[in-house]
């Protein structure tokens, strides 16, 4: 079977998210994150919108969504009505889109980016 042509493939854009709670959630909420917004979009509007979870970092509370190019702005507003995720009150907050997972990771905070390389580095500097 052929590959699909780059012209019949779907768009693709990143949104960089983060939660913001009162008290800090210590588990991983994108499950949740996506049962939510499955309730407000259904089914056919989360077919439509292509949503997926790259990643969720738990110490920053941010995330990354792929969606389909045509649905970036109907994602951002669900995300914007949702008050709740399981027990806890919360808050979305969208840092930027991208078409480009790794140019989507630069709208990442800083504490969140930094790599075991730095810090190894100054460790071995000290010995």
């Amino acid at each position: 079977m052929k590959p699909l042509l780059p012209t019949l493939k779907e768009r693709q854009r990143y949104i960089v998210y983060e939660v913001i709670t009162s008290s800090a959630i210590g588990q991983d909420i994108s499950d949740a994150l996506l049962h939510r917004l499955a309730e407000i979009l259904g089914t056919f509007g989360m077919a439509d919108a292509g949503i997926l979870s790259v990643s969720y970092d738990v110490t920053t509370q941010t995330g990354i969504l792929r969606v389909n190019h045509d649905q970036v702005v109907r994602v951002k507003a669900v995300l914007l009505m949702i008050t709740h995720l399981g027990r806890s009150q919360v808050l979305l907050r969208t840092h930027g889109v991208s078409g480009i997972l790794k140019k989507a990771k630069r709208f990442v905070p800083e504490s969140a980016r930094r790599t075991t390389k730095a810090t190894t580095k100054g460790l071995r500097s000290q010995s």
